[in-house]
């Protein structure tokens, strides 16, 4: 992973849910705090979707966790 990456990912998901970065770890997924449910989860899928134009939605589906989204991100940038 690399930290430009990391770092990019978590802020728009920390950007979409409306919390502070102590607030979520590399295994924080969908379910796990109050603020990322179903609607948050697209919402996070439309802000990467539209700053990594490649994504896939097969792929985005099955992307349940923080690490999911930056292992997802990363393998878009090495394609």
């Amino acid at each position: 992973m690399s930290k430009s990456t990391d770092k990019l990912v978590i802020d728009i998901i920390l950007k979409t849910l409306k919390i502070k970065k102590k607030d979520i770890k590399l295994d924080t997924a969908i379910g796990s705090i109050q603020e990322w449910d179903s609607l948050a989860h697209l919402n996070i899928f439309m802000r990467i979707s539209k700053k990594f134009k490649k994504i896939d939605i097969n792929k985005a589906s099955k992307v349940k966790s923080v690490k999911d989204w930056i292992n997802l991100v990363e393998w878009i940038l090495i394609l």
